[in-house]
């Protein structure tokens, strides 16, 4: 029987070779992989936004809205101790991760489980001579996706492109309930510090690009259906 390792990097070179996205039901939460290319950042109405860089993803939800990814266990053990003051919850929303000590130190929930371990490999994975990554950690409705759609990786500031569709009609969910999704970025550019600028932006409808990937990969033409078309900013601007 494959180990879960073994199945890990399966996945990862299909969505290198086609694009695609491959989603797993993990024990705990749900996780799912992604590998993209780009040039130019951008946004061309009904196309996906390309990236400056290129870039791996690995996407993981918790059942429940609480953050599950910390700088150390430290900084974990103080956060359930304090308030969710918006300093703290700013802080705790993007993790730069720019060595392999910033690997080791951070803090990940044991309770996710088999998800604990694929964040774990993707960050052993990562050649921080040549790569960074980074951890974008938010809620989302347990009826919406979430999906990465490019990067902006300059000298000195770091933005992240998502957009949230509804779940397909298909996959069951529940309305009303929050889970705390992270989404894990390596980016194909080093960084010797924390960037002093960034932030993230979400629109509630996908490119007619991203659709399709859905498309593909379910292999049902109805499975992505999208009734919002605002873009919104998720607040993370520093």
């Amino acid at each position: 029987m494959p180990s879960r390792r073994d199945a890990f990097s399966r996945r990862r070179l299909l969505a290198a070779a086609t694009g695609a996205t491959i989603a797993l039901a993990g024990c705990v939460g749900e996780s799912e992989s992604r590998s993209n290319s780009a040039s130019d950042y951008g946004t061309t109405e009904g196309r996906r936004p390309e990236s400056t860089h290129e870039y791996e993803s690995l996407s993981v939800r918790a059942d429940d809205a609480d953050y599950f990814v910390y700088r150390s266990e430290d900084e974990a053990r103080e956060a359930k101790a304090e308030d969710d003051v918006r300093p703290s919850i700013y802080r705790r929303s993007r993790l730069f991760v720019l060595s392999e000590d910033d690997a080791d130190t951070l803090w990940i929930d044991p309770g996710l489980g088999d998800d604990e371990n694929e964040i774990r490999d993707f960050l052993g994975e990562t050649d921080f001579e040549t790569q960074s990554v980074v951890v974008h950690q938010r809620t989302i409705e347990d009826c919406y996706e979430r999906r990465l759609l490019g990067v902006q990786a300059d000298d000195d500031q770091f933005r992240a492109s998502f957009c949230r569709p509804l779940k397909p009609p298909t996959e069951p969910c529940e309305a009303d309930r929050d889970r705390m999704q992270a989404t894990v970025i390596r980016v194909d550019r080093p960084y010797d510090d924390r960037p002093s600028s960034g932030g993230s932006s979400e629109s509630a409808a996908c490119p007619d690009s991203a659709v399709a990937h859905r498309v593909e990969d379910d292999g049902d033409e109805n499975s992505s259906s999208i009734t919002l078309n605002t873009s919104v900013s998720t607040g993370e601007d520093e």
